[in-house]
């Protein structure tokens, strides 16, 4: 009994070698939470609040503070910029949270399905966050490229548009930006390489619509479907044929639990919308991947301790347990039947799509 009573005090003499390869680890750096680990790590006490530098191991950190623009312009750069979903379960409720690290320890609240930025956070969120007593978790990392001059400066979020869609290969050995660019081509920029953006695949009839990382890898759909993996090394090997009659408008992948993928497919009709006509999700179709027999298997039903969220800069799959965040079964996404942008709280064109009654309607969401 007194053993127990004095432990507690014996974590600050934890050997400084010790506390730097638990900080180290890949656990901490790869597998978990970016920053919020490194935080509650050094909560524990004030030595080790002294001993570890507000700074983690980050992918971006292998990469210059200034990419090279698409072209050989010298007009610009991109910046890479890193954001992370997090789910914050603080009793009696969960959160959603996506945030963009700043400086160090300084967060910026983004919109789920976009990067725009909440200005103010709703009534009932919590002022202060314990991570002692909350658990915290990285649900997806999400990347963007944004044009600056010369000088540094950023411009607006229309240069952003040159990329649809960005993830971060990285290994031991080696790390690589790849990007959709506009017009659906697929480009690599290597770490150390000689810093110029290549085509992996110029076929002037493949249209690539969503990529996401899937372990060392990285997961490729086209418009109608059809589906390639890449390496660390940019070897390329089938995964699935496109849909029957190439399916909807957009695709976008999902990684479940578990290393399931699944394919998202959005149909969309146009709408009158403030003037000017927008495009509104009338119907989602989800598959599964079938991988030893290349193909898409189509989902009826999610399930109740699932639920999807498709975003412009990642898609990721959350589960639903008692006394959860509601939604089971159902997949939340922009729309833009109201034009879509963020009013600083929410955005005003977000949708649910409930795929057991088949049905897309409004969504008020306040994370």
């Amino acid at each position: 009994m007194e053993s127990s009573l004095v432990l507690p005090s014996q974590w600050s003499n934890l050997p400084l070698d010790l506390l730097e390869l638990i900080s180290d680890s890949d656990y901490v750096n790869e597998c978990s939470s970016d920053t919020v680990d490194l935080l509650r790590l050094r909560s524990v006490c004030s030595t080790w609040r002294r001993s570890l530098p507000l700074s983690n191991k980050n992918p971006l950190s292998k990469f210059p503070p200034l990419l090279p623009f698409w072209s050989s312009s010298p007009s610009g750069f991109f910046i890479l910029k890193q954001s992370s979903v997090y789910k914050l379960e603080a009793h009696p409720t969960s959160w959603l949270v996506k945030l963009q690290e700043i400086s160090p320890g300084t967060m910026r609240v983004l919109d789920l399905f976009s990067n725009d930025r909440l200005r103010f956070l709703p009534e009932n969120f919590p002022e202060k966050v314990d991570l002692r007593e909350s658990h915290v978790r990285l649900v997806r990392r999400a990347y963007r490229v944004e044009y600056a001059n010369r000088g540094g400066g950023e411009m607006s979020s229309f240069w952003s548009l040159s990329s649809d869609k960005v993830v971060v290969l990285s290994s031991r050995e080696h790390s690589a930006v790849i990007a959709i660019h506009s017009g659906g081509k697929l480009g690599f920029l290597k770490n150390g390489d000689d810093e110029i953006w290549k085509i992996l695949d110029n076929s002037w009839n493949v249209t690539y619509e969503d990529i996401i990382t899937y372990g060392e890898n990285c997961i490729v759909v086209d418009d109608k479907g059809k589906t390639v993996i890449y390496d660390v090394e940019f070897k390329v090997s089938d995964l699935a044929e496109g849909l029957a009659g190439g399916g909807g408008h957009k695709k976008h992948l999902v990684e479940c639990y578990g290393g399931e993928v699944l394919l998202v497919d959005k149909y969309v009709k146009h709408v009158w919308c403030k003037s000017e006509f927008s495009k509104s999700a009338v119907e989602f179709r989800v598959y599964k991947l079938k991988r030893e027999e290349k193909r898409w298997e189509e989902v009826r039903e999610l399930g109740r301790d699932v639920a999807l969220f498709v975003g412009e800069g990642c898609s990721f799959s959350v589960e639903i347990t008692d006394g959860d965040l509601a939604g089971g079964g159902c997949i939340f996404y922009r729309d833009y039947r109201n034009g879509g942008r963020s009013r600083g709280v929410y955005s005003d064109g977000d949708g649910v799509f409930n795929m057991e009654l088949k049905d897309a309607g409004k969504f008020w969401v306040s994370y």
